[in-house]
């Protein structure tokens, strides 16, 4: 029977990177009733998926603080992060959409694509600010050459590592390479470990997202100049076969999935090897306080011992309405809510990592989230482009029959590829 992993609480990071069809009604919180777009000195924010702390935060502390700095009252909406890309949509298309709002990871083109977000590139380039900004995530924000959004936090995977069952096993230290977990792999399971990798298997896209890590760190891109989807590549080949190797060995165990709820697998200890974030050592807060200091982060998979250290970043933005009566007082909101004072502690109330470079050394980061923040620089984003929402779920239900062994590797990115095209770009 398959084991389904469950949880008292969805972590917000794993949460706002997936941002996908979990169903949602949006409310406004309590404010001034000043409508979208009305100019003046009056704006509307749109933050997805804060809980009640971090909505404390926001209107207890950092919105009087811009008020003080700028004369601008802000009303907050919140909404859940499930439905929210189509009320965004929707907001636009009756010019009800907040002045400035937050957007998830893959929404960046698929928004800009539908001319909801204002064009933003001469102020980002006459921000200072920007320049502290990682430069890979700063451009998780352009689309066609244009900047429609700032990052404002960022879920930053990279190799997590039990290290009481990696130790058990032999194994010093968290491995890098895919030849190194292999052995870590092999030698976990000799110990009796249920599934020592963990590939993110889900109810969402979780094996997706692990697929896509593995493959940027083999040179891999989706698409080539000419727009044609390269899943099918030797990169994409090099990925998919290594997965599917590690469950046709029993180094992953397709039956461990993890519904959403309750503790990871690495948690649980079915599993030693992760490609993870910050959302792991905080499952491992809510459910089982005693596996936190055993998590242990490292640089970035590496495909060999040649290869560049890779962590893949889901780099949740701010965004400005196209039809804004107030496009100056919106950035202003936007530059406040990113700056040093304040964006540490938004990444923080939203379980992300800082994406300012000068927030690495923040207090707050302790620990394996120290080690997962210094991955940053490392961190490389999923392809900006407007089929991205359909994408991950696509991709995600072709590779489960491939790590079950009923369609083979080379036939399951030949349709991948198929079906990637056929989204249209």
């Amino acid at each position: 029977m398959p084991i389904t992993v469950n949880r008292r609480q969805l972590l917000k990071a794993g949460a706002a990177a997936a941002a996908v069809g979990l169903g949602t009604t949006l409310s406004a919180c309590s404010g001034s009733s000043a409508s979208a777009g009305s100019g003046g000195k009056s704006l509307q924010l749109l933050l997805l998926g804060p809980d009640q702390t971090t909505i404390d935060w926001v209107k207890g502390t950092l919105l009087p603080a811009f008020k003080k700095s700028s004369d601008i009252n802000v009303t907050l909406q919140t909404s859940d992060w499930g439905s929210a890309f189509q009320k965004v949509t929707t907001g636009a298309a009756s010019n009800s959409l907040a002045d400035v709002f937050l957007i998830g990871g893959i929404w960046n083109a698929p928004l800009a694509s539908k001319n909801v977000m204002l064009d933003i590139t001469d102020r980002v380039k006459n921000w200072s600010g920007s320049q502290q900004i990682y430069p890979k995530m700063l451009v998780d924000g352009v689309y066609k050459g244009a900047n429609y959004s700032i990052p404002v936090y960022a879920d930053v995977r990279t190799t997590i590592g039990r290290t009481d069952l990696l130790k058990a096993a032999g194994v010093t230290g968290v491995p890098s390479t895919w030849d190194e977990w292999t052995t870590a792999a092999q030698a976990m399971k000799a110990k009796g470990i249920k599934s020592p990798i963990y590939f993110g298997l889900d109810k969402s896209i979780g094996l997706q997202q692990r697929f896509a890590h593995l493959m940027l760190s083999a040179g891999g891109t989706y698409w080539d100049a000419s727009g044609k989807p390269q899943f099918s590549s030797d990169a994409g080949q090099k990925a998919l076969q290594y997965m599917v190797d590690a469950y046709k060995n029993g180094l992953s165990d397709y039956n461990v999935v993890w519904s959403g709820n309750g503790p990871l697998p690495p948690v649980l200890g079915l599993s030693g090897l992760s490609l993870d974030g910050a959302a792991l050592p905080r499952n491992a807060e809510v459910n089982d306080k005693s596996v936190l200091p055993l998590l242990s982060a490292g640089q970035g998979i590496q495909m060999n011992s040649a290869s560049q250290p890779t962590a893949l970043a889901f780099v949740n933005k701010l965004a400005i309405a196209k039809n804004t009566k107030n496009p100056d007082g919106a950035f202003e909101l936007i530059k406040f809510i990113c700056s040093k004072q304040y964006g540490g502690d938004f990444a923080r109330y939203y379980g992300g990592m800082p994406v300012r470079k000068d927030l690495a050394d923040a207090a707050w980061l302790t620990g394996i989230y120290k080690d997962i923040a210094a991955t940053a620089t490392n961190a490389v984003s999923q392809p900006s482009n407007p089929v991205m929402m359909s994408l991950g779920p696509a991709v995600n239900q072709l590779l489960e029959p491939a790590i079950r062994g009923s369609v083979s590797v080379t036939a399951t990115l030949a349709a991948i590829d198929a079906k990637v095209q056929s989204l249209g770009a």
